[in-house]
């Protein structure tokens, strides 16, 4: 089997060639997600070649090129290269030594079949040159690829012993790939199997995954399958609620809203601080990440669809616009019919479009009205703001100092 380079942009890139050439066109092959997603007939974002090189042979022929370079994982073989800013990550062949469920220890090889039988799946295992011409040296990827089927290289418990993060690739993968496919019992004995070596893996890892699966199309099936075979409830016990998760889908559906893995996490959560609390710490995810999920569930600002117009805006304005939003979208999603839901899709609707206002006054006006700085200050400006909210934000500076001497502050 050949791939057509006139379907391919990435196949016809000179800078993809280029990498190529300079190691050797009989030496170097495409290999992994590129060539996977090719011929799945979907986007190929990131570009990794397999070479029977070793390291120090890589990095020579890009030294006499003058590629820049940067070792990304070299004592697993692997450098990135990069070019005008896109990274080409390249990895030595190479066959596992030993493994401890989380790293291994390797050594490099010239066999492609070796360097084949280590990797996780078999549709992740075939090469392509290039001129497009498809290797498979497992026998099995093509046939995967057409079913589609996702199937481990060899023995699926050793596959997953080698490394238990394969647990949740393996679902990733079903999840933007064979969402009605078929899955192999096989696998999925040893994903059973491998539970407890989950806690083994770094929380990095272990979110960046869930992440990566939470953001498919449509995850729902393979979460359900997940949950019933006791993967969610190990990594994610605060978030394992697979109906939420469907029912939040739903609703991005009906309301073509963007795909958004924090959101769906939220939908498979409590609204309760401190199951979320540890779930963000236990992930170690970013500070971004953890301030709006602990703002949604921390956030105690009531909302009600029956809110007037000036009342909506004041929760908004003392909630913030994206707790706003995320906790409108997860109730719209939560109600038990259409009317409501289109109710609390309006409040959210408004939470998006509206601007908040700039609160007119600032310490400056208070020092020159005569007004310490301190904690009195504070305090001071507080009263004037829930004054200015009440208002409709339509109170502006000067009836505000109005207030401010009625205050006799």
């Amino acid at each position: 089997m050949k791939l057509d380079l006139t379907q391919h942009d990435w196949l016809q890139n000179s800078d993809t060639r280029q990498i190529l050439t300079i190691l050797g066109v009989d030496k170097a092959r495409y290999v992994g997600g590129c060539v996977r997603n090719a011929l799945l007939g979907v986007c190929v974002n990131d570009i990794d070649i397999a070479a029977a090189l070793s390291p120090e042979d890589i990095i020579a022929a890009l030294d006499r090129a003058g590629i820049k370079h940067i070792p990304t994982g070299l004592d697993h073989g692997t450098l990135t290269a990069v070019i005008d800013g896109t990274p080409y990550e390249i990895t030595s062949l190479r066959e596992d030594v030993s493994t401890d469920g989380r790293r291994a220890v390797v050594k490099f090889t010239n066999d492609w079949a070796m360097d084949a039988r280590r990797r996780d799946f078999t549709v992740n295992a075939i090469y392509a040159d290039i001129d497009g011409q498809i290797y498979d040296p497992t026998g099995q990827g093509l046939d995967d690829i057409a079913a589609p089927k996702f199937r481990f290289v060899g023995q699926a418990k050793d596959r997953v012993a080698e490394d238990y993060l394969r647990i949740l690739r393996y679902f990733r993968f079903c999840a933007w790939y064979g969402q009605d496919a078929k899955l192999d019992t096989d696998a999925l004995a040893a994903c059973r199997g491998g539970i407890a070596g989950l806690k083994q893996l770094s929380a990095e890892r272990v979110w960046s995954e869930m992440k990566k699966l939470l953001s498919a199309p449509n995850p729902v099936r393979i979460v359900h399958i997940m949950l019933t075979q006791g993967i969610l409830e190990a990594i994610l016990p605060e978030a394992s609620n697979a109906q939420g998760l469907e029912l939040f889908i739903e609703l991005e559906q009906r309301e073509t809203l963007e795909v958004d893995p924090l959101l769906r996490l939220m939908a498979m959560s409590a609204r309760e601080s401190f199951p979320m609390a540890l779930l963000t710490k236990r992930l170690k995810m970013s500070n971004a990440e953890k301030a709006r999920l602990r703002g949604w569930a921390d956030d105690d600002t009531p909302f009600d669809t029956a809110m007037n117009e000036r009342e909506r805006l004041a929760a908004i304005y003392k909630a913030g616009q994206r707790r706003a939003i995320d906790r409108c979208l997860i109730r719209a999603a939560g109600s038990p019919d259409a009317i409501m839901c289109a109710r609390w899709m309006s409040l959210a609707d408004l939470a998006q479009d509206w601007t908040p206002p700039d609160f007119p006054l600032t310490g400056k006006d208070l020092i020159a009205a005569g007004i310490a700085p301190g904690e009195n200050m504070g305090k001071t400006m507080n009263a004037l703001k829930a004054l200015w909210v009440r208002s409709g934000f339509a109170a502006d500076k000067q009836k505000l100092l109005m207030a401010l001497k009625l205050l006799g502050r």
